[in-house]
């Protein structure tokens, strides 16, 4: 099957030079990893994330904390 999109960063331009993609304005071309900046999350969507991951954490940390003092008792 062959690549769907032939243009990748995985190694040097088909001519050879590595700044090929580059437009004499100095602008970056479009093989500039646009794909990695259209997939990197918003804020937002990051601290609902971190909230959660908190959360959890300090669910977890009141479930292990019980379970001790739950072992510690009975001994």
């Amino acid at each position: 099957m062959p690549d769907p999109n032939p243009q990748t960063d995985a190694g040097p331009s088909a001519d050879g030079s590595p700044n090929a993609d580059l437009d004499p304005d100095g602008e970056s071309g479009p093989s500039d990893r646009p794909a990695l900046l259209a997939a990197t999350p918003g804020t937002d969507a990051v601290l609902d994330q971190l909230r959660t991951l908190a959360v959890l954490a300090g669910l977890l940390a009141l479930l292990v904390t019980l379970i001790a003092v739950e072992l510690l008792v009975r001994i």
